[in-house]
């Protein structure tokens, strides 16, 4: 039974809970501790080895008690560089481990970066971004000629050329170069057509009885 197997091979003893790993942080700080008391343990051996030197003269054990204690300060001196050796590995492996974890970091982002370019690269089509192009060059040859043909001089009016007005331009030049010349006054330039007025000494004459000029005699009708 059951009782009999517990009395033979005893109840089954439930496992400790393991305690769980020190960092690398825990354990420098806790060597540090340990050759803070190694030190201090050195110092207190040496103030003892002075005091028993000193006292050897007098008291017959005070030589074997200050070799003890030089002992006992080797000793500790030898646990003290055994640590502090030992407290180096620790701070180097913690260092690795540090640059490990930001190695690591940036291989993750650089890896999001990467997917994420995949990603945008995913959403452009290179023929799409081509015909982007060609439509721009297009539209801007348009605005081109646009511009140009803004900046184009007025037209010419009906019934007149380029070759006709320069031609025109250079007669004027070489009559006003002429008038010049001959020191008389520059001819005027033309005005539009406009009915012609009647001279003031013509009208004053034909109100007066006088005659008047053929373009105001009235035209005689035929005989019937």
């Amino acid at each position: 039974s059951s009782d009999l197997f517990k009395r033979f091979f005893g109840e089954s003893k439930e496992e400790a809970p393991k305690k769980e790993a020190p960092s690398l942080q825990e354990a420098s700080d806790r060597i540090e501790d340990q050759v803070k008391n190694l030190e201090a343990k050195i110092q207190k051996a040496d103030e003892e080895i002075r005091d028993l030197v000193a006292k050897g003269s007098t008291n017959p054990t005070a030589k074997q008690r200050a070799l003890q204690a030089m002992k006992r300060k080797k000793m500790y001196e030898q646990n003290r560089d055994q640590l502090l050796g030992t407290q180096f590995n620790v701070e180097n492996l913690a260092f690795q481990q540090e640059q490990a974890e930001v190695t690591a970091m940036a291989v993750q982002a650089m890896q999001q970066g990467h997917n994420m370019l995949k990603e945008q690269n995913k959403k452009m089509d290179i023929g799409s971004v081509d015909k982007l192009t060609d439509e721009m060059a297009e539209l801007q040859d348009e605005m081109k000629a646009i511009s140009e043909a803004l900046a184009q001089g007025s037209a010419v009016p009906d019934g007149a050329t380029e070759d006709e007005l320069a031609e025109e331009y250079a007669k004027m030049e070489e009559e006003m170069a002429a008038m010049a010349l001959a020191g008389g006054p520059l001819p005027a330039a033309p005005s539009p057509a406009a009915p012609a007025a009647v001279p003031a000494a013509a009208s004053a004459s034909t109100a007066g009885g006088g005659y008047a000029s053929p373009e105001a005699q009235p035209v005689p009708s035929a005989p019937p």
